[in-house]
């Protein structure tokens, strides 16, 4: 989501209990714009075997990509001015993704704003990037380009990420938080501190699964009901009774009005949305550039409204402010803002209808990250679109696309032995590809 220069994050995910991993987001941030011909440059060495490789879990993080391998090593791609792509070569811009150092055995990741996150197999959730309003939640307040062991205790099944705020699903079912708090998004009064060590959330219980935006949390109940909290300008919490006016933000888990039957969640910077187990979507919150995905745009719904034009779906996803839909046969759709070519239909377009994306059927899994969109296709390879300013797209450029393209490193790469260049220039890659 935009805001000034640089956009708000969600870090959407929605993780099923066996941790299906991910969604999306972005937040505010000074701007650091491209600099024709200049830029932080550093060179990286091309891992030739990834090139046999494929990729188990993905997620978008503000400006950054991140992929889990089948080996449980972890790699990332873009922004790492707080060093959220873990690289250890300096703080810049990565076109090509690099190995987060540190991490084995990961089973899913999650990207806020500034900060990634890591589940590893057994329970661990290990971050690193940012951490000036605790996101990182080792108490420590400093930012590391190496992942630091969140102080979670217990088994965690799934991640979230929001812009400045991060949740962890227990196996037993209970919320923990940590990170900013403006907005009430930890649980506690609105009024309170930033918090550097994860607190359990209070009246959540039964949940089995979580997402968060720019500013709210979000938890899906095993009685197939949804509740949110944080922030409400826009209805995001899904309450009702705004009309047509700013709802107060709400630091207790409160219930979206008029939802059943619910089996996963997504969500956006100030938008989030519910998949119900009849295949429709359903939309609450801000509705800027069509995100709700209704005929009429409207400023937001306070309560949820349903998804025009889509039945049968079996998966969502969301970016800043455009969602996701794949469909059981396979076709996946796309609503909101798409200026950047998030939409993957070919043109750099809002669209308050769902449209079809191109070159992409019966992904194994799809997630936003900003204003950048991630899949797997059927044989395990990444495929992007959207804003690559920062590199987010791993293709080696840093311009936008507008249909799904290979990540750069599952596709074709130069003979052992040669370097590509990571910069903020506008440019290709000093190395050919092959």
């Amino acid at each position: 989501m935009l805001i000034a220069g640089r956009r708000w994050l969600a870090g959407g995910v929605c993780v099923l209990a066996a941790v299906l991993s991910a969604a999306c987001g972005r937040s505010t941030r000074a701007a650091v714009a491209p600099v024709a011909g200049g830029g932080p440059v550093a060179t990286v060495k091309v891992d030739q075997g990834l090139v046999a490789r494929r990729v188990a879990g993905i997620a978008g993080g503000g400006f950054a990509g991140y992929a889990v391998l089948p080996d449980g090593r972890v790699w990332a791609w873009g922004d790492d001015f707080e060093g959220q792509i873990g690289s250890a070569g300096g703080w810049g811009i990565s076109l090509v993704p690099v190995e987060v150092p540190g991490l084995a055995n990961i089973v899913a990741v999650a990207g806020g704003e500034n900060t990634a996150y890591a589940l590893q197999r057994g329970g661990a959730v290990w971050a690193w990037g940012d951490d000036s309003t605790g996101e990182l939640g080792d108490s420590g307040y400093a930012p590391r380009q190496t992942p630091v062991r969140v102080q979670v205790p217990g088994a965690v099944v799934a991640i979230a990420a929001g812009t400045f705020t991060a949740f962890a699903l227990r196996r037993d079912g209970t919320v923990w938080a940590w990170g900013d708090n403006t907005w009430g998004q930890l649980g506690t009064s609105a009024a309170s501190a930033t918090r550097g060590t994860p607190r359990p959330m209070t009246r959540l219980a039964g949940v089995v699964a979580i997402a968060a935006g720019a500013g709210d949390g979000y938890a899906l109940l095993r009685d197939g009901t949804v509740r949110a909290w944080g922030d409400d300008s826009l209805g995001q919490l899904g309450g009702g009774g705004c009309g047509r006016s700013s709802c107060p933000p709400a630091d207790v888990p409160v219930k979206v009005q008029g939802l059943t039957d619910v089996t996963a969640i997504a969500a956006g910077a100030y938008t989030a949305y519910a998949l119900r187990r009849d295949g429709t979507v359903w939309a609450w919150g801000e509705g800027s550039f069509g995100a709700l995905g209704t005929p009429v745009e409207r400023l937001f719904a306070d309560e949820p409204v349903r998804v025009s034009g889509l039945r049968d779906v079996v998966a969502i996803a969301a970016g800043s402010y455009s969602a996701y839909a794949v469909l059981r046969d396979g076709t996946v759709w796309a609503w909101g803002r798409g200026v950047e070519g998030e939409i993957g239909d070919g043109a750099k377009a809002n669209r308050a209808m769902p449209t079809r994306v191109r070159k992409l059927t019966r992904p194994a899994e799809i997630t936003g990250g900003g204003d950048a969109v991630y899949a797997i296709d059927r044989q395990g390879q990444i495929l992007a679109w959207g804003n690559g300013d920062y590199g987010e797209l791993g293709d080696g450029y840093n311009v936008s696309l507008d249909e799904p393209t290979g990540v750069l490193w599952l596709r074709a790469l130069p003979p052992p032995g040669h370097e590509r260049t990571r910069s903020a220039r506008k440019q290709p890659l000093a190395v050919p590809v092959a």
